[in-house]
Formats: C-alpha cells, structure tokens, sequence
C-alpha cells in the first residue's frame, strides 16, 4: 500500500516538477491502485470527490492520467512514472525556440538589464570565488578587505590561488594599509604570485571587499556570516574599473 511508503517523499519531487499537492496525491494513487474509479482515487487520496474530478481533468489535461470507459463507468489509468521525463524534455525544448524572442525582451532599449544574484554562506562564498576560475578573464582586480577570506576558509583559498596560478590568472589588489593587511602579505607570498599589490591610504579593518572580471562586479561580507552579491553589468564593471584605477594612482606598495 502507498501508505508504507514515506508520503511527503513521493510528493516533493512532484511539487518540484509543477504539481499541485492535491495533484501529486491523486496521481500517486491512481498509479498504485491502477485501473480506478473517482470514488476510489477519493478514498484513497483522503480528498473530496467533486474536487477529484477537478483534478483528475488537469493531470488528463497534462498526459499524466487516460481513463476508459467500461460497463458505462469511468475508470482512470495514471500514466508511466517516465511521461515526467518526456513532459520536462518537451517543457525544454518549447523553452529553446522561444530563448531568442525572450533574450531581447529582457533588454531595455538597448542595454541589458543587470543581473544581481545573492550568495550566503562559506560554500556561497565559494561558488562566488569559483566563478572566477570558470571565466576565460586574464585579469581581475580587488579592493578593500584584508584578507579575511582566508579567516573563515583557509584551505579552500590555499587550493584557490594554486588554480589561479595555474590558470594564470594575473590578480591586481588595493589593501586598507592596516598592520594586520601588510602581515598576510608577509606571511602567504606563495599565494601572491601573479598578483600585484598596492596599500590604500585609508587606515581601516573591514570585512568587505569589491571585485571586479569581465562584465562583474561582486560585493563581499567577510562577517562570520558571510554573503556576497554579484552583478552583471557592463556599465556598472567598466566604472568600478575605472575608480579602482584611480585609486591604484594613489596608492603606494
């Protein structure tokens, strides 16, 4: 019976795909009972009747459910649990013709709208990193923490700039001229190659930082509970590189 099964187990994904609650009750008890009647998926499901009829006709109306007629009685027949996978590949393959048309509404008269996406966490805050290593840039730039990163995921940055390394990836930093900032550099240059350093004038312990690649600007929180914000834009990047070239002006090794 579906009732050894765990429930909410079964349902989720089927949420997770577009149903309903209700739905996802429905078609797993037509699929475990078989060949059923309104009566019998509604004594199964726990749900009304007249509301069984009015989903039964929308997992019809998906694919998800058939029924027959016999003896002038109808009978409900759920689908192959594999339907989903053609449902999603058609879902899919609808998105892809459309892709163009929809790429062109999301600019607005002419520019591409900014993308912002929000990042919490220490894996957060990898992901973040890592999207660095997954662009084709040769260059990016950073100004402002002190290096608090390696304060909350030593190892993980350790293994970091070895890729960046290898990537050659060349990495330009402005640091707050604080002690504790010209320290780090003192004590992890095995990390700093490939990289040019410069101190700002600006005598401040902070956690956060701003980085600049390609079309991307990322806003870092190195708090102990860290977060960052990402946004894609052409215009915003090109003048966070224009004020970080200003400042490396000024700034002194």
């Amino acid at each position: 019976m579906l009732i050894s099964y765990d429930f909410m187990e079964l349902i989720k994904p089927l949420e997770d795909f577009g149903l309903s609650e209700k739905e996802s009750k429905i078609y797993l008890a037509n699929l475990e009972l078989g060949e059923a009647s309104a009566n019998d998926l509604s004594l199964k499901s726990h749900l009304p009747r007249t509301l069984v009829y009015d989903i039964l006709e929308r997992l019809i109306s998906l694919g998800l459910i058939s029924y027959a007629i016999k003896s002038n009685k109808k009978y409900f027949i759920a689908a192959s649990p594999k339907e989903f996978l053609k449902l999603l590949k058609e879902k899919k393959e609808s998105i892809e013709r459309i892709l163009p048309q929809l790429e062109v509404l999301q600019k607005t008269k002419g520019v591409k709208r900014p993308r912002v996406e929000v990042y919490e966490g220490v894996e957060g805050m990898k992901s973040v990193m890592n999207s660095i290593l997954r662009t084709d840039v040769k260059e990016f730039f950073a100004y402002g923490s002190s290096r608090s990163s390696y304060e909350i995921m030593p190892a993980f940055m350790d293994d970091w700039h070895k890729q960046r390394i290898k990537k050659k990836i060349i990495m330009k930093v402005l640091y707050n001229n604080t002690e504790k900032a010209r320290a780090k550099v003192k004590e992890m240059p095995e990390t700093l190659i490939n990289a040019d350093l410069k101190f700002m004038p600006i005598e401040l312990e902070s956690p956060t930082a701003t980085l600049i690649y390609g079309n991307i600007v990322v806003l870092q929180s190195w708090t102990k509970e860290p977060f960052a914000v990402i946004i894609e834009d052409e215009r915003m990047a090109e003048n966070q590189k224009r004020y970080f070239r200003e400042l490396w002006k000024i700034a002194k090794r």
